[in-house]
């Protein structure tokens, strides 16, 4: 089983606990992120996640900007988003497809290197993204090697 695999079935139980929602957000560190990354066999000059710069919640309005900024200068290409366990639509090219009406989309990937090494947090930026202690789901992953 895949890191990915188990992302996926984590974003389930996510939906299960959250019936009315869908994550949306997935926090890590650049470890756990790697790990994802080689889950996903990305290729060597792609780096999945996106820095936070404001905080441990996700800006969505400064972080992408700061990070494109930061990207302009790097010699890797950075993957910020991977598709939800919930798209289960492809176009002819393979890609998923997005279902809005339903609130499903790609979970962003945000690092957060205050986080132990194989644990993610899953989140919804309406109610889990903000820096009090609201309702989240932190997971941390099985002790296996994953592929």
């Amino acid at each position: 089983m895949t890191l990915r695999d188990v992302i996926k079935g984590f974003e389930r139980d996510f939906h299960r606990v959250h019936s009315t929602e869908y994550a949306l957000n997935l926090y890590a560190n650049s470890q756990t992120m790697a790990l994802l990354a080689k889950s996903c066999d990305a290729a060597p000059f792609l780096f999945y996640g996106m820095d936070l710069t404001q905080g441990r919640a996700f800006d969505a309005e400064k972080d992408p900007y700061i990070n494109h900024e930061m990207d302009k200068f790097s010699k890797y290409i950075y993957v910020y988003g991977i598709d939800s366990a919930f798209m289960t639509e492809f176009d002819e090219y393979g890609y998923p497809v997005l279902d809005e009406d339903g609130d499903i989309f790609p979970l962003t990937l945000l690092i957060d290197n205050k986080m132990r090494d194989g644990s993610v947090r899953l989140a919804v930026p309406t109610s889990d993204d903000s820096d009090d202690d609201t309702e989240s789901v932190t997971i941390d992953s099985p002790k296996y090697v994953y592929a």
